[in-house]
């Protein structure tokens, strides 16, 4: 399972490659990686912050493969394969269940004790 530790390696690899680069164009583009890695790491849920993006950025296969080829055309081999290994992560992540665990009966009652509840 994807989940936002991924995402974070994969924004540090592209921060890295960017501005390994040396202009102006890469450094901007590092720039604005830096701060999606920064308002990830300041939320509460990280976790649920990735998915929300993901579903924005690769929501199914068809916005991810038209994204990777305007990608392919705008920077050179070496900033797209960053980029393409962090989209892949978000098209998973979009696509992955999410596991619901269900409450007993009895663990609901506990819950509802806690709140001074009897129903």
């Amino acid at each position: 399972m994807v989940n936002y530790k991924d995402i974070e390696l994969a924004l540090v690899e592209i921060i890295k490659v960017a501005y390994s680069q040396g202009t102006k164009k890469y450094d901007k583009m590092g720039l604005s990686y830096v701060g999606y890695l920064k308002i990830m790491q300041r939320k509460k849920d990280p976790d649920d912050h990735c998915k929300y993006v993901a579903k924005q950025r690769a929501p199914n296969e068809e916005v991810y493969n038209k994204r990777m080829a305007d990608f392919k055309d705008w920077y050179n081999e070496e900033v797209y394969q960053s980029l393409e290994k962090l989209y892949k992560l978000y098209l998973l992540l979009a696509n992955q269940e999410e596991v619901v665990q269900k409450r007993s009966i009895e663990e609901v009652n506990e819950m509802l004790k806690l709140h001074d509840l009897e129903i």
